[in-house]
């Protein structure tokens, strides 16, 4: 199904939602075992290594690295019943998910890092889960293959003189730029506030989780 609308709201907030997981991906690297925390594709790549060193510590905690992500994007799936974007569903749930998964990693992670990853690949599981479809564009906000792929057949489609979806590039490439934007933030930010740099994605994820839901009520009142 080709696009007919792209708010602009769901525009800002693909963007807002790839930058958050761009600075919980590089505290990852950076602080937390220096490991990837918004996709596993690299996780479970490093278990499988694990698993031939024998390095059984390493190979367990990624197996639950993995399940953690798969348990955050499960609580996505029970709130919501779909993954298909539409307002009028309680995103603000999930949201808020986000928010207090990070709120406890960023708790945990002076102490406990291995217990803190856990949480933060719980946040992005549900992160990642709530909105994968939108208008027969899958979407993806937590990593950047699809994204890079999806652009990468645009490209192509119009050097062989077809006419890509135009909003439908455009959301790609604002994912793209957030998760680069949150990236840097995050890299420049941990020299200054080291762990609590945590509070970033947090604070993001808050204030974006409010804003939902005063356009949920806001939505819910008009169609009344």
């Amino acid at each position: 199904m080709p696009f007919q609308i792209l708010p602009k709201w769901v525009q800002f907030g693909a963007f807002v939602l790839a930058m958050n997981a761009g600075m919980i991906n590089v505290l990852g690297l950076i602080c937390l075992l220096h490991q990837s925390v918004s996709h596993m594709t690299g996780n479970a790549s490093l278990m499988a290594i694990s698993l031939v060193d024998d390095d059984y510590a390493s190979f367990f905690f990624l197996i639950f690295v993995i399940i953690s992500y798969v348990l955050g994007s499960s609580l996505s799936g029970l709130i919501l019943g779909n993954s298909q974007f539409k307002l009028g569903r309680r995103y603000g749930f999930p949201l808020s998910l986000v928010t207090l998964f990070i709120l406890i990693c960023c708790f945990l992670i002076d102490d406990f890092p291995r217990y803190a990853l856990l949480w933060a690949c719980a946040s992005m599981g549900v992160q990642n889960a709530m909105v994968s479809h939108y208008q027969g564009a899958i979407i993806r906000t937590t990593h950047l293959s699809g994204v890079l792929t999806d652009l990468g057949l645009a490209l192509g489609y119009f050097i062989r003189g077809l006419k890509p979806e135009k909003k439908k590039t455009i959301l790609h490439l604002l994912i793209l730029f957030g998760f680069i934007s949150g990236s840097i933030v995050a890299a420049f930010a941990y020299p200054y506030l080291q762990l609590q740099s945590f509070l970033l994605p947090a604070g993001l994820s808050l204030s974006l989780s409010l804003s939902y839901w005063i356009i949920y009520f806001r939505y819910s009142y008009l169609v009344k």
